[in-house]
């Protein structure tokens, strides 16, 4: 998604302006919502300025749209039009139907991202709204993969039933990513590392192989000025053998927040243990232990086998301006077999952009 611009009460907005404002104030909320989807919402006057913005800033709290009104006067209710990244809620659930509370009020206008696919919702938010005789009008404009992009993990767990998985690389320009020695710190720029501990918070759990525990002795919390969350941390680790090493991740999380997925459990090791035969089924046992959205940070066998059994939604990717060289370096498809050109992994709706001296690129494995 673009950089986010900043805007005051009172500033004139097109509608692609109030719309890219709608995602960039949803993203607020995105470490905290889950199971339920990231939601922004911008309400203007009948001239198109700024009245207010609201988010949905975590589960059981207040929706987009009703954190918005909470800022609004009667006067600027009249005649208003929202602009809200989701089609508003028609049920009712742990908070009320955002579409009837907008029905009983003067607004003008709704125009909503995408329609909720919660069969409970689904177009009826929009029956309730046009019923009051509301105007409702589905986004249709230059944003709107970024929409689809904003809550994808929503939708893949909603229609599919399925844990949503991202991949995060840092690499240099030759794909490397470290010696073969082990030594990995830094390739990419504090920036992108900064903007990496935003990413986790996307996320319900990272997810990092055994040897990269060992190797890296990584902390994997998040460490960001305006974020403070404790994720889950799980390591995969098939021969359940690192468990009694001194690693910071055992000293830095609590124990009810790390899990092994392993192939067999072993009574010795005191924390939470999912067994699993393949990927496939690990990411199903991942659903039913409640997790919607994994980070996935390493190694390069992980990451192989993640991309091999075609379980990839989103990649990024962080490329340094730097080449290690193949001879002494570790490259991240380093156990990733492609015997035939047909056979390659592809990637659709690439993004591109600069993060302070890196290259940033994310997009979609294609048959997510």
């Amino acid at each position: 998604m673009d950089a986010k611009v900043n805007f005051n009460k009172g500033d004139l907005l097109s509608g692609e302006q109030a719309m890219q404002l709608a995602m960039d104030v949803a993203l607020t909320g995105a470490p905290f919502v889950s199971p339920n989807p990231v939601v922004g919402c911008v309400v203007v006057d009948h001239h198109h300025r700024l009245l207010a913005t609201g988010f949905h800033a975590k589960y059981g709290y207040d929706h987009a749209e009703i954190d918005a009104l909470k800022k609004l006067s009667e006067a600027e209710i009249r005649d208003s039009i929202f602009y809200v990244t989701l089609e508003p809620c028609a049920h009712e659930g742990r908070t009320g139907s955002c579409a009837k509370k907008i029905a009983t009020l003067p607004v003008h206008k709704v125009v909503y991202g995408i329609q909720d696919p919660n069969p409970l919702v689904n177009g009826q938010g929009v029956a309730i709204l046009e019923k009051a005789g509301i105007i409702t009008e589905e986004y249709q404009g230059p944003l709107k993969e970024d929409l689809f992009q904003l809550c994808e993990i929503f939708l893949k767990n909603f229609i599919q039933k399925k844990v949503f998985i991202a991949a995060k690389v840092a690499t240099s320009l030759d794909g490397q990513i470290a010696l073969r020695t082990g030594e990995s710190k830094w390739i990419t720029s504090p920036s992108s590392r900064e903007f990496v501990h935003e990413l986790r918070s996307h996320y319900d759990a990272i997810l990092v192989g055994a040897n990269t525990i060992v190797q890296d002795d990584p902390s994997l919390n998040i460490r960001h000025p305006k974020i403070q969350k404790s994720g889950k941390i799980i390591i995969l680790d098939a021969e359940n053998s690192i468990f009694e090493k001194e690693c910071k991740i055992f000293k830095i999380h609590q124990k009810e927040n790390i899990l092994f997925a392993v192939r067999k459990s072993n009574p010795r090791n005191p924390y939470k243990q999912i067994e699993f035969t393949d990927l496939l089924q690990l990411t199903e046992k991942f659903w039913v232990e409640g997790l919607r959205s994994l980070f996935i940070e390493g190694g390069a066998h992980t990451y192989s086998s993640f991309l091999s059994a075609g379980l990839v939604d989103r990649i990024f990717v962080f490329m340094a301006p730097s080449i290690i060289g193949a001879k002494n370096g570790l490259a991240w498809t380093s156990h990733l077999g492609i015997d035939s050109l047909s056979k390659k992994i592809e990637f659709s709706q690439l993004k591109v952009k600069i993060i302070g001296s890196d290259l940033f690129m994310t997009a979609r494995m294609s048959q997510s």
